[in-house]
């Protein structure tokens, strides 16, 4: 990610809104050429300093008249991270301390002897490189290896094209705006498994609440932003992005400190057609489940409609969503459906104790034959499957068990 020097805002102070830097690759297409010069230059700059690529960068950059010096060190930081730069850390101040006690025995140093002068530069060279046991030509790339503006390029490792290098500048501005974010939402009609999972990942503190319309609405905030200037938490939202990015049927919204104690919001969705550097979400989590979802529409019981984790659970910090919402026509209360695979002992005793938290639903579990033990214990109605899922199984079981609509929930 960009740090804050590298973010670049504009504030629209009338409509209050903030509005990262985006290059458009149609309105901004000398960019697009541009960045083509930039991949060039890493990728021919093995074992050039990392000061050396970001002036030739900069060269590059700077023949725009709209382009600030912030534009330019983002795309530095960019081309950088994606990069493998030779460190030598301690060693690098070691070796210095060696050289410079060998090099003093033989000051002054002279392009040619002279008189009393006899020693050389080059003779030094030579000499400090044989006790050291070590070419010159190396001695001297590891001299300052700890200076980050001096440190090699030993590979580059991204195969970007020009596009997504402006892709990937967009993203990271974006991300760079949420530092100084104090408060995030996010409204969900779909990957909301991926987002909240991606939440719990970022260690965003969060409620839920489910709108009218079926949307959730997940609201992140983060208290010590909202109490003073920092972007701790801010950095929690902007590692969010990414994952979201790569989801479906999103809005969010934040709430950005801007200059003068002002707050300003800022809007996204997939209509900004940012690109994600993440591949979408697997549309499934097993091809247990998959086969489920292909059995059901191939033969749907007549008034049943089988949802896909259309609905999140949720009790304080304690979040579950069940893998499928069983529903019958005219009944007004849901039936969760879990399933059970091939699981670790470790993952089977926290779904039984989230089961348990949520036990005031209904639940029905579909289960493989290795887990009968993990049903016993659950003590839910179950669907033990033997041979392949049969839709009319559970419905039958659903009736059987659920057949009161005055069951508690």
């Amino acid at each position: 990610m960009l740090t804050s020097a590298q973010c670049i805002v504009e504030y629209d102070f009338a409509r209050r809104l903030a509005v990262p830097d985006r290059l458009s690759r149609k309105r901004d297409e000398r960019y697009l050429r541009a960045a083509a010069r930039l991949l060039a230059i890493y990728r021919r700059g093995v074992g050039s300093p990392r000061g050396e690529l970001h002036r030739r960068v900069g060269r590059v950059l700077e023949a725009f008249d709209d382009c600030p010096p912030r534009r330019v060190a983002a795309f530095c930081k960019l081309l950088d991270d994606a990069s493998s730069f030779a460190s030598a850390g301690r060693s690098a101040a070691e070796l210095r301390r060696r050289v410079f006690s060998l090099a003093a025995d033989r000051h002054p140093l002279v392009t040619r002897p002279e008189g009393i002068f006899e020693s050389t530069l080059e003779q030094a060279h030579r000499e400090i490189a044989a006790e050291l046991g070590r070419s010159w030509q190396e001695i001297e790339a590891n001299l300052f290896a700890d200076v980050i503006e001096l440190q090699r390029l030993q590979a580059f490792d991204s195969d970007w094209q020009p596009a997504e290098l402006l892709a990937a500048y967009n993203v990271a501005q974006t991300q760079a705006l949420l530092y100084r974010a104090v408060r995030m939402t996010v409204t969900a009609s779909e990957d909301m498994k991926t987002i909240l999972r991606h939440a719990k990942l970022a260690g965003l503190m969060h409620e839920i609440r489910r709108l009218e319309d079926g949307r959730y609405w997940f609201i992140f905030d983060g208290p010590a932003s909202a109490l003073r200037n920092t972007s701790r938490y801010g950095v929690r939202f902007a590692r969010m992005i990414p994952k979201l990015l790569s989801c479906q049927g999103w809005q969010l919204q934040a709430t950005i400190a801007g200059p003068r104690n002002q707050f300003l919001e800022f809007r996204l969705s997939p209509d900004d057609r940012l690109r994600s550097p993440l591949a979408a979400p697997e549309p499934f989590d097993s091809t247990l489940e998959a086969e489920i979802v292909e059995r059901w529409h191939a033969a749907t019981p007549d008034g049943w409609r089988l949802e896909r984790e259309s609905e999140i659970l949720h009790r304080g910090q304690q979040v579950f969503t069940p893998d499928f919402v069983l529903r019958r026509e005219g009944d007004d209360s849901p039936i969760y459906v879990e399933l059970v695979g091939y699981w670790t002992p470790e993952y089977l005793d926290e779904k039984r104790n989230q089961l348990q938290q949520f036990a005031s639903h209904r639940w029905i579990l579909i289960v493989t034959k290795s887990n009968s033990k993990f049903t016993e214990r659950a003590q839910l109605p179950t669907l033990q499957l033997t041979g392949t899922f049969k839709p009319t199984e559970l419905v039958e079981l659903a009736t059987t068990y659920y057949a009161s609509r005055t069951l508690e929930r």
